[in-house]
C-alpha cells in the first residue's frame, strides 16, 4: 500500500509453463495492450502490468495490477489478495 495515495499494487510471478509467459516475454518491454492477457486470466481487478519488474527482480515474468483508478478506491487487501490467488488458480489450471 502506497499510504500517500491509499492504492495497492500486486503482482504475480509467471512460470515458463504459463500459456500466458510466451505472449508476456514477446512484448516485455513495450506491452500496451493488456486486453490480450484477458484471454488468459479473467481479472476483477484489471491488468496494468506485464513483463519484468524491476523492484522484485529483473530476470522473472509479472502480470499485475495496481488501484489507482477511483472506482477502485474500496478495494482492500483481503481482495487483491483474492485476486492473485484467482490468478494463479486460473493459470495452473491452463
Amino acid at each position: 500500500m502506497d499510504n500517500s495515495k491509499q492504492w495497492w499494487t500486486g503482482y504475480i510471478q509467471l512460470k515458463e509453463t504459463d500459456p500466458i509467459y510466451s505472449l508476456v516475454k514477446k512484448n516485455r518491454d513495450n506491452f500496451d495492450d493488456f486486453y490480450e492477457l484477458n484471454e488468459y486470466v479473467d481479472a476483477f481487478l484489471p491488468i496494468t502490468a506485464a513483463g519484468k519488474e524491476e523492484k522484485i527482480n529483473d530476470t522473472d515474468l509479472f502480470i499485475g495490477f495496481d488501484t489507482a483508478e477511483s472506482f477502485l478506491a474500496d478495494t482492500t487487501l483481503i481482495d487483491c489478495k483474492k485476486e492473485l490467488m484467482n490468478w494463479a488458480n486460473q493459470l495452473d489450471k491452463e
